[in-house]
């Protein structure tokens, strides 16, 4: 009773700190554009009679300039500040993406593809590091398990929902859509108090050098790259897979495992947090990877054995459970890590993590597809359990929580 009283209360206390909801709603808008779109652009390069290569690319392509970005935005938000970052990142992201309706040659997508992907790189980076920022003390697992919940709700309802519109009323109305999303993130950024990166200690200044930093970020970040590569290939090729069993009808299963995976997301995300506030980061990091590589496993079993498409959704939202308790484990470990003055840095890292294997999952399975979808999720599987394996031993905490290093923690 004390317990679920505290967790109530501490929840309570986390929403109303001030810009903390306006974040969440920008996550959650940032994420739904992106998600009405990631599985249904390839898909609509395939049916268009696209290769399966292009349909890569254009995650790729997308994922790519987000990381490019990534890697600017800590100095950008150090220069102009968060309200500013965010609002620019939701029009690119956002406003753009109703033109992916108006040209059909491969150009023309990638090039939009880049443009949004530019304003994806600003969004996730700052809306990660913002969160970091004003979380009251003691709370950094549940306040980005917050984020957890955003990303999650928005992969939940939109990836099966993108899908379902491409079907119901076509490309047009799924890519106007996403436009909408952005010019609501710019009302969602209006309302974000006005915080700059916290400037570093002049002890911090020579404590740690930039390639300190990075070692100390490489566990979570390789551990990251060993789930959201086979996201990529799950979320780019889940639907030509199920294409091939039911004849060209597999967008809307497809579509609700994509969804199934967000709740799975969530599931992860949440249970991560509040494990990681209690213990420390890291304790989830294995049977996270256990849960993603069982459920990627799954897929290519049931792609080989060509079963009921409905069968589909019990492996995706085990996939789900684990690639929300990595990226928990993996974005606290990140900032228990940095000291205040490096959140930008941390969230950097991360962010780039997620997104680099979630465009390496498109473009390297999209040449493995050629060999059957079969051995793109098998081999898929295996990067969990090789890649995820070896980083999880440095992924653990190697630091005290951020907040007890801080000399205003009340310590």
């Amino acid at each position: 009773m004390t317990s679920r009283g505290s967790s109530s209360g501490a929840l309570s206390q986390l929403t109303r700190t001030p810009g903390i909801l306006a974040a969440f709603a920008l996550v959650l808008l940032a994420f739904g554009g992106f998600s009405l779109l990631l599985p249904v652009v390839p898909l609509a390069v395939v049916r268009g009679g696209g290769s399966e290569f292009v349909a890569g690319a254009t995650t790729g392509v997308f994922m790519t300039v987000t990381v490019v970005f990534q890697l600017l935005t800590p100095r950008i938000t150090g220069v102009i500040g968060y309200r500013w970052v965010l609002g620019i990142g939701s029009s690119l992201l956002g406003l753009p993406s109703g033109l992916l309706a108006l040209f059909d040659s491969p150009f023309a997508v990638l090039s939009v593809s880049g443009v949004r992907g530019a304003g994806f790189g600003m969004m996730t980076v700052a809306g990660s590091a913002l969160v970091a920022e004003l979380a009251p003390p003691g709370m950094l697992g549940r306040a980005t398990s917050l984020i957890g919940l955003a990303i999650g709700i928005s992969e939940a309802l939109f990836l099966p929902t993108g899908l379902w519109t491409l079907d119901a009323f076509g490309l047009a109305t799924v890519a106007w859509s996403a436009t909408a999303f952005g010019a609501v993130g710019l009302l969602a950024a209006a309302r974000l108090p006005r915080v700059y990166p916290t400037p570093p200690e002049p002890s911090e200044r020579s404590a740690m050098s930039s390639g300190q930093a990075l070692v100390l970020l490489v566990g979570p970040f390789l551990v990251m790259i060993a789930v959201s590569l086979p996201y990529g290939a799950g979320a780019s090729f889940l639907s030509p897979a199920l294409d091939e069993i039911i004849h060209g009808s597999g967008a809307v299963v497809a579509g609700v495992g994509l969804g199934l995976v967000g709740a799975g997301v969530i599931v992860g995300r949440t249970f991560a947090g509040l494990v990681s506030d209690r213990q420390g980061p890291g304790s989830m990091v294995w049977p996270g990877l256990g849960f993603a590589a069982t459920g990627m496993a799954g897929i290519a079993v049931m792609v080989s054995m060509a079963v009921n498409p409905w069968w589909f959704l019990v492996p995706s939202i085990v996939f789900g459970i684990g690639f929300g308790a990595v990226q928990n484990d993996a974005l606290v470990g990140s900032f228990e890590r940095m000291p205040r003055s490096r959140l930008g840095t941390a969230s950097a890292s991360w962010n780039i993590s997620f997104d680099t294997g979630t465009g390496l999952g498109s473009i390297v399975m999209g040449g493995l597809a050629g060999f059957g979808y079969v051995v793109l999720f098998t081999v898929a599987a295996g990067i969990v359990v090789i890649v995820g394996g070896p980083a999880a031993v440095h992924a653990r905490r190697t630091r005290p929580p951020r907040e007890l290093t801080l000399p205003d923690a009340g310590v």
